[in-house]
């Protein structure tokens, strides 16, 4: 599967793209589009990349994702409780189909502002996202005119959040070309399928079509941070569930997550989430 620069296409009888997918169908590579998009996790968690940000994904999240902002959603291959994949809907649109004279509006300041950090991407507080979930119901249901008004109205709601976390980092600037998205689209692919195992340097560097030190400048110039941090991210993001979600030994999460030995694990997961795994399991609620 070969999923780089994906082509939106518009909901019918709309000029904006309006869909629900998931399930046991869920796929969503490493991929990047003009268009702004507005995430929401219907069902299921697993791992996300939005531009240098290495996270976590869960049922109720919403995201807004800037134009040409690449990210990626992937269910743990490995997780305690795998289940189906997870569910979403989405909203898609290209601002400069509205024309500039709209975004001009004065009414409409709050949302040019939130635009323009949401090429960062944010996710947004619980109450923000009750309110906005309450508008994407409706738009289920609506057409023509009145689905484009709701559209701007969950613009407004997210436009007024006291809370919009950014994910990337404030210096994050995606310079992607297509040939470069194919690239670390196969290893990105071959990372999330594999993080748990040993995974060889030179064998990822293969994916992407090129020598170990061409890959590993290559990863961290587009993905802001290097190869084994980015990893070191997944496994530390795994064995955080297993911690949670099951009665696995830390010794066992450990190997389970892809580290070869104990003390390994407990020194990487401190210096990640700042505390250890066992107080982790202790304190986290």
């Amino acid at each position: 599967m070969r999923i780089v620069f994906e082509k939106v296409r518009d909901s019918e009888g709309s000029s904006f793209a309006f869909h629900r997918a998931g399930g046991d169908a869920f796929q969503c590579p490493y991929h990047v589009h003009p268009e702004v998009e507005i995430l929401h996790i219907i069902t299921g968690q697993g791992h996300l990349v939005v531009g240098d940000h290495v996270g976590r994904f869960a049922s109720g999240d919403l995201m807004l994702l800037g134009s040409g902002l690449p990210h990626i959603l992937r269910l743990d291959d490995a997780s305690p409780t795998r289940g189906p994949g997870p569910e979403l809907r989405y909203i898609q649109f290209r601002p400069e189909d509205f024309g500039p004279r709209f975004w001009q509006l004065r009414e409409l300041q709050p949302v040019v502002r939130v635009l323009a950090q949401s090429c960062r991407g944010l996710r947004f507080d619980p109450g923000t996202s009750a309110r906005a979930l309450g508008l994407l119901d409706r738009m289920g249901s609506a057409d023509g005119t009145a689905r484009l008004l709701l559209m701007i109205e969950v613009l407004g709601t997210l436009a007024g959040a006291s809370q919009g976390l950014p994910m990337a980092s404030l210096g994050y600037a995606a310079k992607v070309t297509h040939r470069d998205s194919e690239r670390l689209d196969r290893a990105m692919q071959y990372i999330s399928d594999h993080f748990t195992d040993t995974l060889a340097l030179d064998t990822v560097a293969a994916k992407a079509g090129l020598s170990m030190q061409a890959f590993s400048r290559f990863f961290h110039k587009l993905v802001g941070m290097s190869y084994i941090e980015y990893v070191l991210s997944l496994r530390i993001s795994l064995a955080c569930r297993f911690l949670l979600e099951s009665e696995k030994s830390v010794a066992e999460i450990a190997f389970r997550t892809g580290f070869n030995n104990l003390s390994n694990f407990n020194r990487q997961f401190l210096k990640i989430k700042g505390t250890t795994p066992r107080s982790y399991r202790l304190t986290v609620p």
